[in-house]
């Protein structure tokens, strides 16, 4: 080849090395750099003098350089069995000491000082980052659908334990009378009720937990609560610990149920207070937020807008990677076994799940923990104070005919002989198809249903339509444990209609039941919780 042409075609080579966007590096065969392209200056943060009077293995963290000189001695050594690698992804180190992910293809090259070898280096940061992303957000997701089996299966339960509350509940009270004049009989009956009290407060949280609790929503400013939860809050975590209160410049309008986000605050405190034996500071912060599609799609559940920013800092012992996994599952907990039921966590996940918002945890071990919780924002806002008055306990008998509907049949007999005792006239039906034709048949006034709402078949909220169309002027009580599909956590209840969520006592029905009478029949309730 005439020297002119082989001019040329080093100088096309040379250009073509010098546009390339990835960074070429030859190694010798002694494991030091012979050239490198801009591309290299670029990428590593060396000139090109600098890289030539380097071994490769100074572009490598310290703690591989000693890996990586074995594997290219042996590519050297054995250059037939110990092929070259093609698209390696590894870290490489830069001069200021950075490290960043790259993609690495190796080819042999032969010159007069031994068998060397090529190097092309792809940068691919941006590409680690996408993936990293895709990562967080696929165990993000496997992540709530453990979490949404495990709530159903709350659900369920605590859905069935009500019942029987219910009655251990009903029983012990139409039993008081009769061992009002024993001591020791009344006093084991008051366990018993304080007993099946406390493990009526578990089950509402599992239904937290299974977002199968009834809410009453309105318009809340989420600064006011924060500070409200936290001055009492701040008497009760112990003088060790102090609660620092961060609220947005302007009101954080948002629409929940206040005593759900006060449990959920408190749940979140006492999680970081238990987390500092010896003392530190909880921050509470509230702030604006506006999320783009990409960050939506890394809380499960969220859309793109405007959301009220609400986290919970402390400098407690943090926890490992394997903790937080699981941190929102029920019934599992760090502390010692019989000293938390584990359901604390649990309910503020389903609080905040059924808030339609998002909850997040970032912790680092000795450092501290960070919950963030995301709830759509509002606009605009004012502030509701729903209200609720309640007869007294003398007040509870009444003369008027109530169609009792109940699946459970222990239940069924318990609340017809409660209101049976407190005068009224009952009819009772194990069904609403059963309840329909009694009704049809009845040629009295029917002035209340009292209903279940989950039954087999059609369910009682349907009932009610049916029996509200065919007589003017019937007021309804829905009862349950949960409410499923059959009754949506924001549904509105009409004039004339209250909720009163299983477990709860005979006297606290038997006081609803005559609010609601006594109610004029366009008055609309909310929904009622106890």
């Amino acid at each position: 080849m005439p020297s002119k042409t082989r001019q040329s075609v080093k100088s096309q080579l040379a250009r073509l090395l010098e546009a390339a966007p990835d960074a070429i590096l030859e190694v010798d065969a002694q494991g030091r750099i012979a050239f490198a392209n801009a591309a290299a200056e670029k990428l590593f943060g060396y000139t090109r003098p600098e890289l030539k009077s380097m071994e490769v293995e100074q572009l490598v963290p310290a703690a591989a350089r000693a890996s990586h000189a074995q594997q290219r001695e042996g590519y050297r050594q054995h250059p037939r069995t110990r092929p070259m690698g093609i698209g390696m992804e590894l870290k490489a180190q830069r001069k200021d000491g950075t490290l960043l992910p790259v993609e690495i293809s190796l080819s042999p090259s032969l010159s007069e000082t031994g068998l060397g070898v090529i190097a092309v280096v792809r940068d691919i940061t941006e590409r680690f980052h996408i993936e990293e992303k895709l990562r967080q957000s696929e165990d993000r997701l496997r992540q709530a659908e453990k979490l949404e089996s495990l709530a159903r299966l709350a659900g369920g339960t605590a859905h069935e334990f009500n019942n029987l509350l219910t009655m251990v509940l009903g029983y012990s009270e139409l039993l008081e009378p009769a061992v009002s004049d024993r001591e020791d009989a009344a006093s084991h009956l008051e366990r018993i009720r304080t007993a099946a009290k406390r493990a009526a407060d578990l089950t509402r949280q599992l239904l937290a937990f299974g977002r199968r609790q009834m809410l009453i929503p309105q318009v809340l400013d989420l600064n006011v609560l924060v500070a409200d939860v936290g001055r009492v809050l701040s008497r009760v975590v112990g003088e060790a610990i102090r609660i620092s209160v961060v609220p947005a410049p302007r009101p954080a309008w948002v629409r929940a149920d206040a005593a759900q986000i006060e449990q959920m605050i408190a749940n979140l405190v006492i999680n970081s207070r238990d987390a500092m034996p010896y003392g530190g500071t909880i921050t509470l912060s509230v702030a604006e937020v506006q999320l783009n599609e990409e960050q939506a799609r890394q809380h499960p559940g969220l859309s793109s807008g405007p959301h009220v920013l609400f986290s919970v800092r402390d400098t407690g012992a943090g926890m490992t990677p394997e903790v937080q996994a699981r941190i929102f599952e029920p019934f599992f907990s760090t502390r010692q076994l019989g000293k938390a039921a584990g359901l604390g966590l649990a309910t503020v996940y389903g609080i905040v799940n059924q808030s339609g918002g998002s909850i997040s945890v970032e912790s680092t071990l000795g450092v501290g923990t960070t919950f963030t919780v995301y709830l759509p924002r509002l606009t605009e806002g004012r502030v509701e104070h729903p209200g609720s008055t309640l007869p007294h306990i003398a007040e509870m008998t009444g003369t008027e005919t109530i169609l009792l509907v109940e699946d459970q049949p222990h239940l069924l007999a318990l609340a017809r002989e409660f209101l049976e005792r407190l005068g009224y006239t009952v009819l009772s039906a194990a069904s609403a198809e059963e309840a329909l034709p009694l009704t049809r048949d009845y040629s009295g006034r029917i002035h209340l249903l009292l209903t279940d709402i989950v039954m087999p078949g059609m369910n009682g909220r349907d009932l009610a339509q049916v029996l509200k169309s065919e007589r003017r002027g019937l007021k309804v009580l829905y009862v349950s444990g949960y409410t499923d599909e059959a009754f949506s956590a924001g549904a509105k209840l009409k004039a004339g209609e209250i909720f009163l969520e299983k477990p709860f006592e005979l006297e606290t029905l038997g006081q609803r039941i005559r609010e609601l009478l006594t109610r004029p029949a366009h008055a609309r309730a909310n929904l009622t919780r106890d």
